[in-house]
Protein backbone atom coordinates (compact mmCIF):
# COMPACT_ATOMS: atom_id res chain seq x y z
CA UNK A 1 0.00 0.00 0.00
CA UNK A 2 1.26 3.58 -1.08
CA UNK A 3 0.13 6.36 1.45
CA UNK A 4 -1.72 9.00 -0.70
CA UNK A 5 -1.04 12.98 -0.16
CA UNK A 6 -4.25 13.98 -0.40
CA UNK A 7 -4.96 11.36 3.10
CA UNK A 8 -2.88 13.41 4.82
CA UNK A 9 -2.45 16.77 6.07
CA UNK A 10 -1.67 19.66 8.36
CA UNK A 11 -2.90 20.64 11.59
CA UNK A 12 -1.98 23.40 14.07
CA UNK A 13 -1.58 21.74 17.26
CA UNK A 14 -2.57 24.13 20.79
CA UNK A 15 0.82 25.83 20.59
CA UNK A 16 1.12 26.22 16.90
CA UNK A 17 3.27 23.49 16.03
CA UNK A 18 2.62 22.25 12.78
CA UNK A 19 1.85 18.26 13.12
CA UNK A 20 1.37 16.53 9.92
CA UNK A 21 -2.17 13.64 10.56
CA UNK A 22 -3.38 10.89 8.11
CA UNK A 23 -6.84 9.48 8.06
CA UNK A 24 -7.35 6.25 6.08
CA UNK A 25 -11.11 4.89 5.86
CA UNK A 26 -11.30 1.39 6.28
CA UNK A 27 -11.79 -0.90 2.61
CA UNK A 28 -15.52 -1.40 3.58
CA UNK A 29 -17.05 0.39 6.09
CA UNK A 30 -16.35 0.67 9.64
CA UNK A 31 -17.78 0.70 13.22
CA UNK A 32 -13.92 0.57 14.91
CA UNK A 33 -10.86 3.36 14.33
CA UNK A 34 -7.32 2.32 15.20
CA UNK A 35 -4.82 5.15 16.25
CA UNK A 36 -1.44 4.54 15.34
CA UNK A 37 1.71 6.16 17.23
CA UNK A 38 4.89 5.63 15.87
CA UNK A 39 8.51 5.41 17.49
CA UNK A 40 11.65 8.20 17.54
CA UNK A 41 12.45 8.66 14.64
CA UNK A 42 9.49 7.16 12.36
CA UNK A 43 7.27 8.84 10.31
CA UNK A 44 3.42 8.20 8.39
CA UNK A 45 4.94 6.13 5.14
CA UNK A 46 6.79 3.83 7.23
CA UNK A 47 3.50 2.24 8.19
CA UNK A 48 2.11 2.13 5.05
CA UNK A 49 2.09 -1.71 5.07
CA UNK A 50 0.57 -1.58 8.46
CA UNK A 51 -2.10 0.73 7.45
CA UNK A 52 -2.99 -1.38 4.93
CA UNK A 53 -3.60 -4.65 6.76
CA UNK A 54 -5.50 -2.78 9.45
CA UNK A 55 -7.97 -1.08 7.40
CA UNK A 56 -8.17 -4.84 5.27
CA UNK A 57 -9.65 -5.64 8.66
CA UNK A 58 -12.39 -3.20 9.05
CA UNK A 59 -10.33 0.15 11.07
CA UNK A 60 -10.35 3.53 10.20
CA UNK A 61 -6.87 4.73 10.78
CA UNK A 62 -5.33 7.92 12.61
CA UNK A 63 -2.06 9.06 12.78
CA UNK A 64 0.42 11.69 13.06
CA UNK A 65 3.76 12.24 13.26
CA UNK A 66 5.51 13.80 16.37
CA UNK A 67 6.22 17.07 16.70
CA UNK A 68 9.88 17.26 16.08
CA UNK A 69 10.26 13.89 13.24
CA UNK A 70 7.97 12.84 10.30
CA UNK A 71 7.11 15.79 8.78
CA UNK A 72 5.39 17.94 11.16
CA UNK A 73 7.50 21.05 12.48
CA UNK A 74 10.97 20.56 14.13
CA UNK A 75 12.28 22.13 17.48
CA UNK A 76 15.89 22.72 16.13
CA UNK A 77 17.76 24.67 13.44
CA UNK A 78 19.40 21.31 12.60
CA UNK A 79 15.99 19.55 11.61
CA UNK A 80 18.46 16.40 12.19
CA UNK A 81 18.56 16.73 15.49
CA UNK A 82 15.57 14.38 17.40
CA UNK A 83 14.59 17.03 20.35
CA UNK A 84 12.23 17.52 22.57
CA UNK A 85 11.94 19.57 26.05
CA UNK A 86 10.00 17.87 27.82
CA UNK A 87 7.57 14.21 27.37
CA UNK A 88 4.83 16.53 28.65
CA UNK A 89 5.08 18.11 24.83
CA UNK A 90 4.27 14.40 23.87
CA UNK A 91 1.40 13.65 25.86
CA UNK A 92 -0.44 17.47 25.02
CA UNK A 93 -0.36 16.99 21.64
CA UNK A 94 -1.92 12.64 21.78
CA UNK A 95 -4.67 14.84 24.43
CA UNK A 96 -5.10 17.41 21.49
CA UNK A 97 -5.47 14.77 18.98
CA UNK A 98 -7.69 12.55 20.78
CA UNK A 99 -9.71 15.53 21.74
CA UNK A 100 -9.63 17.83 18.84
CA UNK A 101 -9.00 15.80 16.23
CA UNK A 102 -10.53 13.01 17.20
CA UNK A 103 -13.40 14.03 19.19
CA UNK A 104 -15.94 12.61 20.88
CA UNK A 105 -17.19 9.08 19.74
CA UNK A 106 -19.35 6.30 20.47
CA UNK A 107 -17.05 4.45 17.77
CA UNK A 108 -14.66 2.00 19.48
CA UNK A 109 -11.05 3.01 19.56
CA UNK A 110 -7.80 0.94 19.38
CA UNK A 111 -4.83 2.51 20.12
CA UNK A 112 -1.65 0.31 18.83
CA UNK A 113 1.37 2.40 19.76
CA UNK A 114 5.49 1.34 19.21
CA UNK A 115 8.28 1.91 21.28
CA UNK A 116 8.13 5.96 21.97
CA UNK A 117 4.79 5.86 21.07
CA UNK A 118 3.92 3.42 23.39
CA UNK A 119 5.56 4.84 26.60
CA UNK A 120 3.80 8.11 25.57
CA UNK A 121 0.21 6.00 25.08
CA UNK A 122 0.35 4.29 28.15
CA UNK A 123 1.46 7.32 29.70
CA UNK A 124 -1.50 9.30 28.44
CA UNK A 125 -3.77 6.19 29.90
CA UNK A 126 -2.45 6.13 33.07
CA UNK A 127 -2.89 9.38 33.91
CA UNK A 128 -6.26 9.42 32.47
CA UNK A 129 -5.64 12.08 29.77
CA UNK A 130 -7.34 9.60 27.34
CA UNK A 131 -9.45 6.50 27.49
CA UNK A 132 -9.58 3.82 24.35
CA UNK A 133 -10.75 0.95 24.44
CA UNK A 134 -7.93 -1.41 24.56
CA UNK A 135 -4.57 -0.42 23.60
CA UNK A 136 -2.18 -2.94 21.78
CA UNK A 137 1.65 -1.87 22.59
CA UNK A 138 4.64 -2.96 20.54
CA UNK A 139 7.69 -3.00 22.06
CA UNK A 140 7.35 0.05 24.54
CA UNK A 141 9.96 1.94 26.02
CA UNK A 142 9.45 1.55 29.46
CA UNK A 143 13.15 1.86 30.73
CA UNK A 144 16.11 1.72 28.53
CA UNK A 145 18.64 -0.82 28.86
CA UNK A 146 21.39 -0.02 31.13
CA UNK A 147 21.80 -0.78 34.50
CA UNK A 148 24.64 0.49 37.22
CA UNK A 149 27.50 2.81 36.97
CA UNK A 150 26.65 3.50 33.26
CA UNK A 151 23.21 4.12 34.08
CA UNK A 152 23.89 6.31 36.74
CA UNK A 153 27.00 8.32 34.46
CA UNK A 154 24.81 8.75 31.47
CA UNK A 155 21.37 10.12 33.26
CA UNK A 156 23.95 12.78 35.28
CA UNK A 157 25.69 14.12 31.84
CA UNK A 158 22.22 14.62 30.13
CA UNK A 159 21.30 16.61 33.10
CA UNK A 160 24.02 18.39 33.27
CA UNK A 161 23.91 19.29 29.56
CA UNK A 162 20.66 20.43 29.97
CA UNK A 163 20.96 22.63 33.17
CA UNK A 164 24.35 24.32 31.29
CA UNK A 165 22.15 25.00 28.01
CA UNK A 166 23.52 22.02 25.65
CA UNK A 167 20.55 19.95 25.90
CA UNK A 168 20.61 20.65 22.11
CA UNK A 169 23.52 18.75 21.36
CA UNK A 170 23.26 15.15 19.88
CA UNK A 171 24.26 12.45 22.24
CA UNK A 172 27.64 11.42 21.91
CA UNK A 173 28.58 8.31 18.96
CA UNK A 174 25.10 9.98 17.45
CA UNK A 175 25.10 12.17 14.36
CA UNK A 176 22.99 13.25 11.55
CA UNK A 177 21.26 11.12 9.42
CA UNK A 178 23.58 9.46 6.95
CA UNK A 179 22.40 7.22 3.96
CA UNK A 180 25.94 5.99 3.06
CA UNK A 181 26.30 4.47 6.42
CA UNK A 182 22.91 2.56 6.19
CA UNK A 183 23.69 -1.23 6.87
CA UNK A 184 21.32 -3.69 7.24
CA UNK A 185 24.18 -6.44 8.89
CA UNK A 186 23.62 -6.41 12.47
CA UNK A 187 21.01 -3.40 12.34
CA UNK A 188 19.10 -3.80 15.47
CA UNK A 189 15.81 -3.01 14.42
CA UNK A 190 14.46 -5.81 11.53
CA UNK A 191 16.25 -9.47 10.59
CA UNK A 192 14.38 -8.42 7.47
CA UNK A 193 16.17 -7.04 4.79
CA UNK A 194 13.45 -6.05 1.88
CA UNK A 195 11.55 -4.16 4.73
CA UNK A 196 14.39 -2.70 5.98
CA UNK A 197 15.49 -1.13 2.64
CA UNK A 198 11.95 0.35 2.09
CA UNK A 199 12.22 1.75 4.86
CA UNK A 200 15.49 4.07 4.19
CA UNK A 201 13.87 4.36 0.52
CA UNK A 202 10.98 6.13 2.56
CA UNK A 203 13.09 8.66 3.33
CA UNK A 204 15.17 8.60 0.25
CA UNK A 205 12.05 9.62 -1.66
CA UNK A 206 11.33 12.72 1.02
CA UNK A 207 14.16 13.13 2.79
CA UNK A 208 11.98 15.67 4.49
CA UNK A 209 11.40 12.97 7.28
CA UNK A 210 14.77 12.27 7.87
CA UNK A 211 15.75 12.40 11.54
CA UNK A 212 19.31 11.48 12.95
CA UNK A 213 20.33 10.95 16.62
CA UNK A 214 18.76 12.25 20.20
CA UNK A 215 20.22 15.15 21.61
CA UNK A 216 20.41 15.06 25.26
CA UNK A 217 17.69 17.40 26.02
CA UNK A 218 15.60 14.23 24.32
CA UNK A 219 17.28 11.36 26.21
CA UNK A 220 17.66 13.78 29.47
CA UNK A 221 13.17 13.96 29.08
CA UNK A 222 13.65 10.39 28.50
CA UNK A 223 14.97 9.51 31.62
CA UNK A 224 12.35 11.55 33.42
CA UNK A 225 9.61 10.25 31.69
CA UNK A 226 10.60 7.10 32.79
CA UNK A 227 10.37 7.57 36.53
CA UNK A 228 7.07 8.87 36.08
CA UNK A 229 6.08 5.67 34.25
CA UNK A 230 7.33 3.49 36.61
CA UNK A 231 6.13 5.76 39.98
CA UNK A 232 2.66 5.57 38.24
CA UNK A 233 2.91 1.67 37.15
CA UNK A 234 3.00 0.95 40.63
CA UNK A 235 0.24 2.15 41.86
CA UNK A 236 -1.51 -0.59 39.80
CA UNK A 237 -4.09 1.71 38.31
CA UNK A 238 -7.14 0.51 36.46
CA UNK A 239 -7.04 1.16 32.85
CA UNK A 240 -8.45 -0.32 29.69
CA UNK A 241 -7.23 -3.77 28.41
CA UNK A 242 -3.58 -3.81 27.72
CA UNK A 243 -1.77 -6.37 25.25
CA UNK A 244 2.47 -5.34 25.01
CA UNK A 245 4.14 -7.30 22.82
CA UNK A 246 8.21 -7.60 24.06
CA UNK A 247 10.32 -8.43 21.71
CA UNK A 248 12.79 -10.95 22.65
CA UNK A 249 16.30 -9.86 20.83
CA UNK A 250 15.22 -6.25 21.52
CA UNK A 251 18.51 -4.17 22.71
CA UNK A 252 17.13 -1.08 22.18
CA UNK A 253 14.59 -0.68 24.83
CA UNK A 254 14.18 -2.78 28.53
CA UNK A 255 12.84 -5.89 27.82
CA UNK A 256 12.84 -7.08 31.72
CA UNK A 257 10.74 -3.63 32.34
CA UNK A 258 8.21 -4.67 29.89
CA UNK A 259 7.84 -7.60 31.44
CA UNK A 260 7.83 -5.77 34.93
CA UNK A 261 4.89 -3.65 34.35
CA UNK A 262 3.33 -6.34 32.63
CA UNK A 263 2.77 -7.79 36.15
CA UNK A 264 2.58 -4.64 37.79
CA UNK A 265 -0.84 -3.68 35.71
CA UNK A 266 -4.11 -5.44 36.59
CA UNK A 267 -5.65 -5.46 32.36
CA UNK A 268 -2.28 -6.06 31.11
CA UNK A 269 -1.32 -9.54 29.17
CA UNK A 270 2.15 -9.73 27.74
CA UNK A 271 3.23 -11.69 24.47
CA UNK A 272 6.41 -12.16 24.19
CA UNK A 273 7.90 -12.61 20.74
CA UNK A 274 10.68 -14.99 20.84
CA UNK A 275 13.47 -13.67 18.11
CA UNK A 276 12.09 -10.43 17.45
CA UNK A 277 14.45 -7.38 17.25
CA UNK A 278 13.13 -3.93 18.29
CA UNK A 279 11.03 -3.28 15.27
CA UNK A 280 8.18 -5.83 15.45
CA UNK A 281 5.90 -4.65 12.77
CA UNK A 282 8.73 -4.60 10.15
CA UNK A 283 10.20 -7.93 11.08
CA UNK A 284 9.70 -10.89 8.89
CA UNK A 285 6.56 -12.86 8.23
CA UNK A 286 6.85 -15.01 10.38
CA UNK A 287 7.53 -12.98 12.95
CA UNK A 288 4.58 -10.36 11.79
CA UNK A 289 2.36 -13.18 11.21
CA UNK A 290 2.35 -13.94 15.74
CA UNK A 291 1.45 -10.07 16.17
CA UNK A 292 -1.39 -10.07 13.78
CA UNK A 293 -2.60 -13.30 15.23
CA UNK A 294 -2.57 -12.17 18.55
CA UNK A 295 -3.83 -8.95 17.38
CA UNK A 296 -6.76 -10.17 15.87
CA UNK A 297 -7.57 -12.88 18.89
CA UNK A 298 -7.46 -9.64 20.81
CA UNK A 299 -9.16 -6.86 19.05
CA UNK A 300 -12.47 -9.29 18.42
CA UNK A 301 -13.42 -9.02 22.07
CA UNK A 302 -14.33 -5.45 21.26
Amino acid sequence: MELCDDAMRFVSALDGTRLRIGHWPSTGGSDKRAVLCHGRTEFLEKYAETIGELTARGFDVWSMDWRGQGASDRALKNSHKGHIDSFESYLADLTWFFNTILGPSNIETFLLAHSMGGHITLRAILEGRIQPHRCILSAPIIDLPMQGFSRYAITGLCRLMNTIGLGGRQVVGTGDYDPSSVKFDGNPLTSDRQRFEAIHAAIAANPKVTIGGPTFGWLDAAFRSVLVLRNLSQRSPPTCPILLFTAMADTVVSVTAQTAISAALPNCEQVQIADARHEILHETDAIRQQFWDAFDRFTAHG
